[in-house]
């Protein structure tokens, strides 16, 4: 065993080796020993059932049992003889070695750890690897390669990072369906020749350093900033337009500004319900009213019109609420 090869115990090992030869030991056994008592006690029973149980036992050896989701291939002498399926199988003791592996989709992590990319960042990238045997090549990847789960997970991972490598920053947090796309082919490509077939590739993390990671979000609240202060500042260009345009239609026509003004007091007093209103003379000057009995004897009407359109609000509300 080289010293690459990954340790697995019997419940994690990618292939394991189904015996025969202790089969027949021990039917031979059952028969010396159950017909050796049999005869030394006159009892036909235990002769009869000894041979039954080491017949059936050195049959045994000879069948074996491949579960759906299994394959296994048949080295006879050593030697490749065949690739059999499911179900029961026949064997010969002694002379053939079965190898059975998991033909069952896989899932395999792999990183590339702080690498550069194209521009110089540092960078940790996690990903995950989804891949199967091709049933009907189950020999490949036991024959062709010492441990195939291994052997896939470092090519995946130096396939990674050359891609990592040649990439650009923005295009790895950007395009990361085009690179797992490009990764999954190359890695494919490496492993039809074991007969595996790789059914995906994904990253799952970026990890950046911490100070790289506050600079780009501080870049970021910066170009936010600046675009809201654009927006502000077209917004602002709009609204003046608009005051131009109604500045030139007050101009031609006084009287439609002193209602406009009028209007602007009137929905003063209604929204806020102030008892002193501040105006600009210059105001009350362009609606005609110059005097202070005028100004104060509109201010009273306004505020009755004001009082009025409240009551008659709540008598309305009030019918609605009724006849529920």
């Amino acid at each position: 065993m080289s010293s690459g090869y990954l340790p697995f115990n019997f419940s994690e090992r990618l292939v394991k080796q189904k015996g025969s030869g202790y089969h027949v030991i021990l039917g031979v056994l059952v028969l010396i020993f159950g017909i050796g008592i049999g005869l030394a006690i006159d009892n036909n029973s235990i002769i009869y059932g000894s041979l039954a149980l080491g017949i059936a036992i050195i049959i045994s050896a000879f069948l074996m049992i491949i579960k759906q989701y299994e394959r296994a291939i048949i080295l006879r002498l050593g030697k490749y003889q065949r690739q059999v399926g499911s179900g029961i199988q026949t064997r010969l003791p002694f002379a053939d070695n079965i190898l059975v592996v998991d033909i069952r989709e896989k899932v395999s992590e792999f990183k590339a750890e702080r690498m550069l990319t194209k521009d110089n960042v540092p960078v940790t990238i996690d990903a995950i690897l989804r891949y199967k045997i091709i049933d009907e090549r189950a020999k490949d990847a036991i024959l062709n390669v010492e441990n195939f789960h291994q052997m896939i997970q470092q090519v995946s991972q130096t396939t990674l990072r050359n891609n990592i490598g040649s990439s650009e920053f923005q295009d790895v947090l950007s395009k990361r369906e085009e690179i797992n796309q490009h990764v999954r082919t190359i890695i494919a490509s490496e492993a039809s020749s074991w007969g595996i077939e790789v059914t995906g590739v994904e990253i799952r993390q970026v990890i950046i350093p911490q100070e790289l990671e506050s600079a780009m979000s501080m870049q970021a609240q910066a170009e936010r900033e600046k675009n809201a202060r654009v927006i502000y500042g077209e917004s602002e260009v709009l609204v003046a337009k608009q005051f131009e345009k109604a500045a030139k239609v007050y101009a031609d026509n006084p009287v439609a500004y002193a209602l406009r003004q009028s209007n602007m007091l009137y929905e003063s007093i209604k929204v806020q319900g102030n008892t002193i209103v501040m105006i600009p003379s210059e105001s009350l000057n362009s609606m005609g009213f110059g005097n202070l009995a005028t100004t104060i004897a509109y201010l009273e009407s306004t505020k009755k019109a004001v009082a009025q359109q409240k009551s008659k609000d709540v008598e309305t509300q009030q019918k609605d609420v009724g006849p529920q």
